[in-house]
């Protein structure tokens, strides 16, 4: 069990960095990393996104946030408007330049996934997934209630 428990500390990990070298790696001819196509990806979800917002969905700093803005903005793909409630929030909106890249990604992700799950039946990649959703909302529900006790239940 020993090992097992070993091997578990490693292999999230390494599968995760190994997916966004592969996703880097595909995405970076058209200009992007995949810090940036996740931004695009929120936006192409809902588009006109507060950085505020972008952030918490991505769950890193709105500085973080700021910096993938600047340089999507600073390459045509987005631009940052004037909230009409808020004058102080600056909404994040996709410019007709960024569509393409929609496609692009949806590309590069399921390249990413079939060289995952290479050898892999349909039924072993369905279960696979159904215990990594498990397991993600394991962890999620945990973090939410070690945060709720350290807010004193609120």
């Amino acid at each position: 069990m020993a090992e097992q428990e070993r091997q578990s500390r490693t292999i999230f990990h390494d599968i995760a960095r190994f997916r966004v070298q592969m996703f880097d790696k595909l995405i970076a001819p058209h200009g992007l990393t995949m810090s940036q196509a996740w931004v695009l990806a929120h936006l192409f979800q809902e588009d006109e996104l507060t950085q505020s917002e972008i952030a918490k969905r991505m769950q890193v700093g709105t500085v973080t946030v700021g910096g993938l803005v600047d340089r999507l903005e600073m390459n045509g793909l987005v631009e940052r408007r004037t909230d009409p409630v808020d004058r102080r929030a600056k909404r994040v909106c996709l410019k007709p330049a960024a569509k393409p890249l929609g496609r692009v990604m949806k590309k590069c992700g399921e390249q990413v996934n079939k060289a995952s799950f290479a050898g892999l039946s349909p039924e072993v990649v369905e279960t696979l997934t159904d215990n990594l959703f498990t397991i993600r909302q394991n962890l999620l529900d945990t973090l939410q209630q070690d945060k709720q006790d350290r807010n004193g239940g609120d």
